[in-house]
């Protein structure tokens, strides 16, 4: 770029050189003010970044997709991240097959429906899709889902998009539900077995919960190592 300007300069001053000479003081001070202003702009220019310069510069990285977990107060919301929240909280899907086909189906049934879906967002690259979500009122839901390849789990959050509205009489949950079911490829984590059924029963007392599926999913005792695949929100 240098070679360019100085090129350029040079042309400028050979040009400005070549004009018709003028006598006295009025040559000397036309030749000044071209020199001032041609080297003015060039200096000028070199300062100014170009607009691809100053686009590459300001290019955003997307973020990868997440599931968030449902506000703890929230009413008409489910969520695989709100592992606390018995309340709010479903338990993540497990496939057998392909991330892909996982995928695949998962938009499949979505488009499949477009009077209850309408699709606003699909990351291919990441495996995610959403959705708004025809309940009482048109885009009054949305849907959300994430498939992870590595652990071969599906993450997914299905709520209100707009809170205070009428309780949705587990609209949403059975929402997840009926998506998973029409997959046909996808189960519960855990099988709806807990790490307590394996301690003499009393699931229905106390294993059948968050933290109970995430044992038994993983085959664990403490619930240890489940960090890396559930986005979990700090207190």
């Amino acid at each position: 770029m240098m070679r360019l300007l100085v090129a350029f300069l040079s042309l400028s001053l050979s040009s400005a050189f070549s004009v018709q000479p003028k006598t006295g003081s009025e040559a000397v001070s036309t030749r000044a003010d071209f020199v001032s202003k041609t080297c003015g702009a060039i200096f000028s220019s070199m300062l100014m970044p170009t607009s691809a310069l100053a686009d590459e510069e300001t290019e955003v990285i997307k973020p990868s997709p997440s599931i968030k977990a449902c506000d703890r107060d929230a009413k008409n919301c489910v969520s695989s991240a709100n592992i606390k929240q018995i309340d709010l909280y479903s338990p993540p899907w497990t496939f057998e097959c392909s991330a892909d086909e996982a995928f695949a189906r998962i938009k499949g049934v979505l488009k499949s429906d477009d009077y209850h879906y309408a699709i606003k967002e699909i990351d291919d690259e990441a495996r995610y899709i959403r959705a708004y979500v025809l309940r009482r009122e048109a885009d009054q839901d949305e849907v959300e889902f994430l498939v992870k390849g590595d652990d071969k789990v599906v993450v997914f959050k299905s709520s209100e998009r707009k809170e205070g509205g009428l309780p949705d009489l587990g609209v949403n949950r059975k929402r997840i539900d009926d998506v998973r079911k029409r997959g046909a490829v996808f189960e519960l984590m855990g099988g709806g077995v807990t790490a307590d059924s394996y301690d003499g029963g009393g699931a229905a007392a106390r294993g059948n919960n968050a933290f109970g599926q995430l044992k038994a999913f993983y085959g664990l005792q403490k619930g240890e190592g489940f960090q890396s695949v559930f986005e979990e929100e700090d207190e």
